[in-house]
């Protein structure tokens, strides 16, 4: 079977997969954005979806802007963070959630309860589009 589109019947944008008894909406299960970000030194996006910029807001805050906004604020969003610089042992860096918005987010990582800039950072979110 190939195909370039799958349209709903009921919902031109929801298909549902079903497996035995439970029903799962396709559409819904699929991350609307994520993001894989160098946030050391000049910042730069290693890869993405649905992300059109990046900005580097301060020392362990950044901020990815969607291409495509969020319906609302009630998304879930992700964040983990890999520090790869440095000495080994570096794994006590936290990642922080600092703000939703339907057209951004804004992240970054903490040590010892300040923001310091991190190597890799990822991000997700998973939700409805506008």
């Amino acid at each position: 079977l190939k195909v370039d589109k799958f349209t709903g019947v009921t919902t031109a944008g929801s298909i549902d997969v079903t497996d035995g008894s439970t029903t799962t909406n396709l559409q819904q299960g699929l991350a609307k954005h994520w993001g894989n970000l160098d946030g050391t030194g000049t910042i730069a996006i290693r890869d993405s979806f649905n992300t059109s910029s990046a900005t580097d807001i301060a020392t362990g805050t950044y901020r990815f802007d969607y291409t495509n906004n969020m319906a609302n604020i009630n998304y879930s969003l992700q964040e983990s963070v890999n520090e790869t610089t440095g000495t080994e042992g570096n794994l006590n860096r936290y990642s922080a959630i600092d703000h939703v918005d339907t057209g951004f987010c804004r992240f970054g990582a903490t040590f010892n309860s300040s923001y310091l800039d991190v190597d890799e950072l990822y991000t997700a979110a998973f939700g409805d589009l506008a």
